[in-house]
């Protein structure tokens, strides 16, 4: 079956909460709504992570921009990341990107039925934004090391908790 003939099933089984490989698609995107908002969970290729001054300096085009929060991890650093895991968070009705939210993530290794099978690893978030883009491609998040494996992402926003369910593969996602 050709991935365009799956790509209902694929979507249907992630609406309803379902986990989704990385195989079955280039990269890892899940959305869920809690009180007035709707986040959407993004697991992508690692992504460069510079500062307005880096930017500027090297005429970057592609990447991300930081606009506050934590620091962000580098593409060369120890803990080798070979994800960016990044939330947008919207407002349910309107659609309308929050760009000010109090966000934090966590995942932790799960088996295939769920159950979790290791500690949490919280993530330093980095308020960022596609660079060129401006505020409406804002996200909150970082690169990460995930080896494949199932995981639960947990997503805090304002007192409000949401789970994602994922399985990753050895392959890296693509660019979103």
């Amino acid at each position: 079956m050709r991935l365009f003939a799956k790509l209902p099933l694929i979507i249907a089984f992630t609406l309803l909460g379902g986990s989704i490989s990385a195989n079955a698609a280039s990269s890892i995107t899940q959305r869920r709504t809690v009180a007035a908002y709707r986040v959407e969970l993004h697991i992508t290729q690692p992504q460069p992570i510079l500062s307005k001054q880096e930017v500027e300096d090297k005429h970057v085009k592609t990447g991300m921009e930081i606009v506050g929060g934590a620091a962000p991890i580098a593409l060369d650093a120890a803990s080798h990341p070979n994800r960016h895991l990044a939330v947008n968070i919207l407002r349910r009705r309107s659609r309308q990107v929050i760009t000010d939210a109090t966000v934090t993530i966590s995942f932790v290794p799960t088996d295939a039925k769920g159950r979790v099978k290791g500690t949490p690893t919280d993530v330093p978030v980095v308020v960022m934004q596609e660079i060129g883009k401006g505020p409406d491609s804002t996200r909150y998040g970082n690169n990460v090391t995930m080896p494949a494996g199932h995981y639960n992402v947990t997503v805090m926003i304002k007192g409000r908790r949401l789970v994602f369910a994922v399985a990753l593969t050895d392959a890296s996602p693509g660019h979103t």
